[in-house]
């Protein structure tokens, strides 16, 4: 199943957990017979509501013997949310097997355990839910309009027409094929459902390759895939479908390298700011005291209220410089200029 199909069926796993939960809290009121260990629920309520519950177990296995291995043939390590994914799914598993135990095995429990055991299990299945739908959504959607629109342009596939007779492919590759918008889309599809089988996206398309790479880079991927094996075919659309979104990675590299290029001045200047000369130096400096206060205004808004300062000023201006170093740390981008300026306003306003 694709990822789209995927994340539908994630719904549904969601969706049967919560009718399950909620129909358990009503059966939940009904009296139970501690004797006969038995409860005097309607029978059509019991009966909807282990139906529900074998259809749950049922996605959960399908889901789980998708996860497992994919989770064997990861070529990388796992991103935080991915373990978290499998911790959850872990989780639910347990609280599964305890459930189904109690139920047949030890019914003396079942009054006063089973309907904890649902309540996490829905707690579960909401986190494990909301750890995976909307991003792989987002993907989705992030693949099939942002990347998809450049890379099924008409000048677009004219450049792909001139780099595949250079890329390595084999001889019985069919190179007109693969550059008409059917044969991109198709290898899109492919990317999204079969290569995330071992890898997070993020690792695929971190930074452009040329194309040569790429071909051999899915060429040996493919190799490997034993589970949900890529055919020939199938690799010679996803390299060619990477190449044509190429320039696409290369200006979100950029981007985020420039980024990076940013973070690390900033980092630079705040440490400097650290040093006490330095500090004293940006404090007595004869800034325009109005223009400093802007500057204050305007980069300390982006992440968050100026009451935040004005409940816990510095009083020293060496706090005042660990202020703005604290700041930089936590994601704010600023020249070296505009961070002295924040310490000159800072000083000239609240150090007495």
């Amino acid at each position: 199943m694709d990822t789209f199909g995927n994340a539908m069926l994630g719904v549904v796993f969601l969706f049967l957990s919560l009718v399950s939960t909620l129909l358990m809290y009503k059966l939940w009121g009904y009296p139970f017979d501690h004797e006969k260990l038995k409860s005097t629920a309607p029978p059509r309520l019991m009966l909807l509501h282990r139906t529900i519950g074998y259809l749950y177990a049922a996605i959960y296995l399908y889901m789980m013997s998708q996860m497992i291995p994919r989770l064997w043939t990861y070529e990388v390590e796992l991103p935080a949310r991915t373990v978290a994914h499998l911790v959850l799914g872990m989780a639910i598993g347990v609280i599964l097997i305890a459930k189904v135990a109690i139920v047949r095995f030890f019914k003396h429990l079942e009054s006063t355990l089973v309907p904890f055991l649902g309540t996490g299990l829905m707690i579960c299945t909401f986190l494990l839910i909301g750890l995976s739908v909307p991003f792989a959504l987002k993907e989705i959607y992030l693949h099939k309009n942002a990347v998809g629109g450049t890379a099924f342009s008409q000048e677009n596939i004219e450049r792909v027409k001139t780099l595949l007779p250079k890329a390595g492919f084999p001889p019985e590759a069919p190179l007109n094929n693969l550059t008409t918008v059917r044969s991109l889309k198709e290898g899109r599809d492919i990317l999204l459902s079969k290569c995330v089988q071992c890898h997070d996206l993020r690792t695929v398309l971190i930074k452009p390759r040329t194309p040569d790479t790429w071909v051999q880079t899915v060429s040996r991927m493919g190799e490997r895939s034993v589970f949900n094996p890529i055919s020939e075919e199938e690799q010679w659309q996803v390299a060619t479908y990477l190449i044509a979104i190429s320039p696409d990675l290369q200006k979100t590299f950029k981007q985020k390298r420039q980024q990076d290029i940013e973070t690390l001045k900033s980092k630079t200047a705040a440490d400097a700011l650290v040093n006490p000369e330095m500090l004293e130096l940006a404090a007595m400096k004869s800034f325009d005291l109005p223009a400093a206060r802007q500057t204050f205004e305007s980069t300390c808004t982006q992440c968050h209220g100026l009451k935040n300062v004005e409940r816990t000023p510095p009083t020293t201006v060496k706090e005042a410089g660990e202020l703005v170093a604290r700041m930089v740390s936590n994601g704010l981008r600023a020249s070296g200029q505009d961070l002295e300026q924040v310490v000159f306003y800072l000083a000239k306003t609240y150090v007495k």
